[in-house]
């Protein structure tokens, strides 16, 4: 990979995984009662997607915003000393408390998730950082967006254009409640929820992939984007271009059906393949086949510190395989 690192740009998130197991049923209702055998923190949203690049050694920048709570405190604590300074954390202040995520789960399945906090970055959270040298430094951006407010700040959009302008890679990872992305993006990565909602999908006569070329279309003229990925979830992704090409990479079949955090394993790994020099199609088919590894060896519930990484276990329970090569196509345009 590239020395030169990934910069994450967007909200971080405390995410918590109680498990226990459930034999009983509570007495005064209809509800299961979850014996508690274990607690796991872990980061979440752009902090999660910062610390999956960083457990592949490739060097990686967290800008965001923190509260200074227990909460926040202990997603801080969780990031602190990662990948011998690998990971490091730039971080403006937060108002709202810290957003935190807590799963209750039995049996590999979720059974109830609760959010408390707001985590909306304070005014002005990013004047005291020096976002310029940071992206100037930057092998490509990422913006993991989870609509709390660090990629519709001013001063950090008006950094990105301005690093856009330099020729720095900036992925965007878009979300429902967040902003359009910078224009002149070179990769905007919704999934094929969010582009139907970005781009009025209900007259698309399409389905799967033609259904996602059509609205990738339409985004890239929205959002003034040089490529468009949709990702279609075990059926992989598709990427049109502003200049007209299209690709279609389907994804490995794996058995394992947690899909948490691999839209961050997917956006995190197009950008540390793009920094490290491949083209818009070769990072989507890398991050493709990473995400469904990802997904078999069990998603972000598996996700642990391992000394100063955050891994998952080393073998996966199965062996993703391409369903065949990515395919090239000439389109007439958008």
């Amino acid at each position: 990979m590239s020395a030169r690192p990934v910069v994450v740009v967007g909200d971080a998130l405390l995410d918590v995984d109680v498990v226990g197991t459930v034999e009983r049923l509570c007495p005064d209702a209809p509800a299961p009662v979850l014996d508690v055998v274990d607690e796991s923190p872990r980061p979440g949203g752009a902090a999660l997607a910062a610390v999956l690049v960083a457990g592949r050694g490739t060097p990686v920048r967290l800008v965001t915003a923190l509260a200074g709570d227990a909460p926040g405190r202990r997603l801080s604590g969780l990031l602190d000393g990662l990948v011998d300074g690998t990971l490091e954390l730039l971080a403006g202040p937060a108002e709202g408390g810290t957003v935190v995520k807590c799963r209750m789960r039995a049996g590999g399945r979720t059974m109830l998730r609760t959010d408390r906090g707001r985590g909306v970055p304070a005014p002005g959270f990013a004047d005291g950082l020096d976002l310029e040298t940071v992206f100037d430094h930057a092998g490509a951006v990422l913006v993991s967006d989870y609509g709390r407010g660090v990629a519709a700040d001013a001063h950090v959009r008006a950094a990105l254009a301005r690093a856009l302008a330099r020729g720095v890679p900036v992925v965007w990872d878009p979300h429902p409640r967040g902003p359009e992305p910078v224009p002149g993006v070179t990769l905007a990565t919704p999934n094929l929820s969010e582009a139907r909602g970005a781009a009025g999908g209900q007259d698309v006569v399409e389905t799967g992939a033609g259904e996602a070329l059509e609205l990738a279309g339409r985004l890239l003229d929205r959002w003034d984007a040089d490529a468009v990925a949709v990702t279609l979830g075990r059926d992989g992704a598709v990427v049109r271009h502003r200049h007209g090409a299209c690709s279609d990479t389907p994804a490995p079949a794996v058995h394992e059906a947690d899909p948490c955090g691999a839209g961050d394993y997917f956006a995190g790994g197009v950008a540390a393949a793009l920094a490290a020099g491949s083209s818009v199609d070769e990072a989507v088919a890398e991050a493709v086949l990473g995400a469904a590894g990802f997904v078999a060896r069990g998603g972000g519930s598996t996700v642990r510190r391992a000394g100063n990484r955050w891994l998952q276990p080393p073998q996966p329970r199965s062996r993703p395989r391409r369903r065949q090569a990515m395919a090239t196509v000439t389109s007439s345009g958008s």
